[in-house]
């Protein structure tokens, strides 16, 4: 049996995919890791690639700043 775990990147209207580990784990983080996305911050729910991430962090750091998150990964 093959398994094949495709990710799909949450940021607004992308639709970059992390499919491709070299077959060297079905594991999630590990893809993740592998592909050097990112996850949100605020939950494991959401995750970002390379390009949208940024974008996404400079976000987070901005609500952190304003005291709306304790975490701005």
């Amino acid at each position: 049996m093959t398994a094949k775990v495709i990710i799909e990147c949450n940021g607004f209207n992308c639709t970059t995919e992390a499919i491709d580990n070299d077959g060297t784990s079905d594991d999630v983080q590990q893809l993740l890791a592998f592909n050097e996305w990112h996850n949100d911050p605020t939950t494991d729910e959401y995750h970002y690639c390379t390009s949208c991430w940024p974008e996404v962090q400079a976000e987070y750091i901005d609500m952190h700043n304003k005291g709306e998150l304790c975490n701005a990964g």
